[in-house]
């Protein structure tokens, strides 16, 4: 079962050596917490912040953990409404760039 600390092992080892590209993104995991990426700047840093970022995701942990291992496909967690992005959608383009 995923948790929120699993996913955020996974994105920190999924963020060394990337690039910035200029933008915050959050991850609301549905009740398990806050995750978000800054990617303004190098080093790419990842931290339990709920400070206001570029865009945020709301999905649930597990479909988080999907999305990150390729079991989900995130076109269809939005079309079903299971993943909602808020603020900049441009955002999950770059952010595509950074966790894959």
């Amino acid at each position: 079962m995923a948790n929120i600390d699993s996913i955020e092992a996974d994105i920190i080892k999924r963020l060394e050596g990337r690039k910035a590209v200029g933008k915050t993104i959050s991850f609301d995991l549905k009740g398990e917490g806050i995750l978000r990426i800054d990617a303004r700047a190098e080093p790419v840093t990842l931290s339990r912040s709920d400070e206001k970022s570029d865009a945020t995701l709301t999905i649930s942990a597990e479909d988080m953990a999907g999305l990150l291992d390729g079991s989900i496909n995130g076109q269809s967690l939005m079309m079903t409404g299971r993943a909602k992005m808020s603020g900049n959608p441009m955002i999950a383009m770059k952010l595509r760039d950074l966790l894959m």
